[in-house]
């Protein structure tokens, strides 16, 4: 594990996959839960550094009631409830590190390990990618992340080992809820190494609808995965020759599903019935 060193007086300063990211704030208790929720999130992922050259700066401010967020000296959000202000900081934090990360790729994903080959699971949000990587976790699937894939030079993929987000709606109210949990508090375990990718599964939930999978070539599954895929603005070739390792040698599966419980069990047991 990387040495995460302490809490300066007045920022804090870390490295992430090569992203130097630097968060201050005009208020202690504010900073110190920034922190905390850097090491919650990023985990093993980083380390503090004393100084490094253009960091991506995060100013997180308290004005009376009021949340104020600042992006390399940008204004970029505001609120009343600190909640919510914090987990949309951690999502630009996150989304900042998966676009400059250096000698990887991000791909907004789900991924499971299973039987040593990784299945990736891309998709924009709310289709249905936690959850499915919940019940195949729940089912002897190794956890590696429901947030991004995250592919080496080599195109194998690696652990980002964020804790699951669960959404939900509680009866009679119309907002959805997110709750986190750890793969261990649902009797699952974690992803440890990098594995290869066996798998590519563009999918979302629909509700009532049959899984009738249509098999991919590797050109097709690079062009679907491009939208999904972090860094392809700021370094589009590093990214589309990882993309193209990763797919040379998966099986690439497009079809709607049926619900995450029923799905997970059919799914596993067809993978076992396929040669990778």
């Amino acid at each position: 594990m990387l040495d995460q060193g302490q809490i300066t007086k007045d920022h804090f300063l870390f490295e992430s996959y090569g992203v130097p990211l630097r968060i201050e704030s005009n208020s202690s208790v504010l900073l110190k839960e920034a922190e905390a929720m850097v090491r919650q999130t990023l985990v093993d992922k980083f380390c503090t550094v004393e100084s490094v050259i253009n960091p991506h700066v995060f100013r997180l401010d308290r004005d009376g009631e009021e949340y104020i967020l600042y992006k390399n000296g940008e204004r970029l959000s505001n609120g009343k409830v600190k909640e919510p202000f914090l987990r949309f900081v951690d999502a630009l934090m996150r989304i900042t590190i998966a676009e400059y990360a250096v000698d990887c790729v991000f791909v907004h994903a789900g991924v499971v390990g299973w039987k040593g080959k990784g299945i990736v699971i891309p998709g924009n949000s709310f289709t249905g990618k936690s959850s499915l990587v919940y019940e195949l976790v729940r089912r002897g699937a190794e956890y590696f992340s429901d947030d991004y894939a995250v592919f080496d030079k080599d195109g194998l993929v690696h652990p980002f080992p964020r804790r699951l987000s669960i959404r939900s709606r509680p009866k009679g109210n119309e907002v959805m809820e997110t709750s986190f949990v750890t793969p261990e508090e649902i009797g699952g375990t974690s992803g440890t190494v990098p594995i290869p990718v066996g798998w590519i599964l563009l999918t979302e939930f629909k509700d009532g609808f049959e899984w009738k999978p249509e098999t991919l070539s590797p050109g097709k599954c690079v062009l679907e995965m491009v939208s999904h895929t972090a860094p392809i603005r700021y370094n589009p070739k590093f990214s589309l020759e990882i993309l193209k390792k990763v797919s040379a040698n998966a099986i690439i599966l497009k079809s709607c599903r049926p619900d995450a419980v029923y799905f997970s069990e059919m799914f596993l047991e067809f993978v076992d019935n396929k040669a990778f």
